[in-house]
Order: structure tokens, then sequence, then C-alpha cells
């Protein structure tokens, strides 16, 4: 038994920190400023269920589906990038959530950019389908471990409104303003990185 703990553990620990749910609620709280707790609740179902589809899809078909269409680990990086970046600038330029994206906001920011590229992002996708890569005992760990964290997700965000009334909009607004710099860096690295990866490769 402490042996299966250790594995599933090897599983769990890396997810959980290339998925990063404080993080993500800190973003989270910075994109929902203002909603009430319905349009919280929306976005919060949208975040959880599609960012969970999203990687139990790569998790099963990640391999096949970029080896049939010719795409690279990295290409994902830098397209997960680009929409992080500018979701990013949005944050820093309006202190609020980027309301000049278009489409309806509330709706929309449950599945991108928080399902997909925040929770279900390249760093996720491609870990996932190398923890598959592995025996049967990692099929069944990463799953579970993919479970568990959306759990995880699930009630950080479902508790964030409290953390929001009592940061006050003006302290809220200064620390989007924030996020959305640690966002845009975000980006920047994981395109920084795709480029790195590409660049050794033609060495």
């Amino acid at each position: 038994m402490t042996a299966e703990i250790v594995e599933f553990l090897k599983v769990f620990i890396p997810l959980f920190v290339v998925i990063d749910p404080f993080g993500a609620m800190l973003i989270f709280m910075g994109l929902t400023s203002g909603m009430n707790h319905g349009e919280t609740r929306v976005v919060t179902m949208d975040a959880v269920i599609y960012g969970f589809i999203i990687l139990l899809f790569f998790a099963i078909l990640g391999n096949y589906l970029l080896y049939f269409f010719g795409i690279t680990i990295q290409a994902i990086e830098i397209a997960g990038g680009a929409i992080l970046l500018i979701m990013g600038i949005n944050m820093v330029r309006e202190g609020d959530r980027p309301s000049s994206a278009g489409g309806n906001v509330e709706k929309d920011i449950g599945i991108v950019p928080m399902a997909t590229p925040l929770l279900a992002g390249p760093g996720a996708i491609s870990l996932v389908i190398i923890l598959m890569n592995g025996g049967y005992y990692n099929l069944i760990f990463t799953i579970i471990s993919l479970i568990l964290v959306f759990v995880i997700i699930f009630l950080f965000f479902e508790f964030s409104e409290r953390i929001l009334n009592l940061m006050g909009a003006k302290v809220l607004k200064a620390m989007t303003r924030v996020l959305g710099l640690l966002v845009a860096g975000f980006a920047i690295q994981y395109i920084l990185d795709a480029i790195s990866i590409i660049a050794t490769t033609l060495h």
C-alpha cells in the first residue's frame, strides 16, 4: 500500500503544482470582480467542467491527436501563451475583467481563459500526456489525480466570493493589475520555453 501511495503522489503533486489551484483562484477573483453569486457560480462550473474535460481528453487521446494533426506541444505553448498575453494586457490596462475581449464576458471567461489556457494550459496538457505514457497504474493515478485537483479548484473558486467581500473593490482592482502582469509573464514564459525547445531541436 505504501508503494502505491508514493507512486500516486508522484503523479498527483506535479499535476497540482502545474495546474496551480492557488494561482488560478487569484486570477479567478480578479476576473469575476463585480459579478453576483449566480454569475460566479456559472464561471466556476464552466472552468471546472471544461478544464477537466480538456485535460481528460488529452490524457486519453493527446498523443494520437497531436500526431494526427502534426501539432507539437511547442505550438500549443505558443498559442496558449498568446491568449494569456492578450488577457494579461487587458487586466493591466483596465484593472478589471477584460470587457474589451468581446462577447459576453460573464458567459465566456469560465471557458476562456479560466478552463483553458489557465487550468488546462500547455504545461498541464503536456504533463498529462507524459503521465499517461506510463503503465496501468499511471493511467488510473492520473485520472484520479485530475478529479481530486479539480475538486480542490471548485472549492477554492466557490469560497473566493467571501475573500472578495473582505478585500473591497479598490484593493481588488489594484491586485487585478498586478495579477495582469503575472499573467502576461506566464504567457511570455510559455512562448520562450517553446522557442527554447524548438531552437534546441534545430541544433
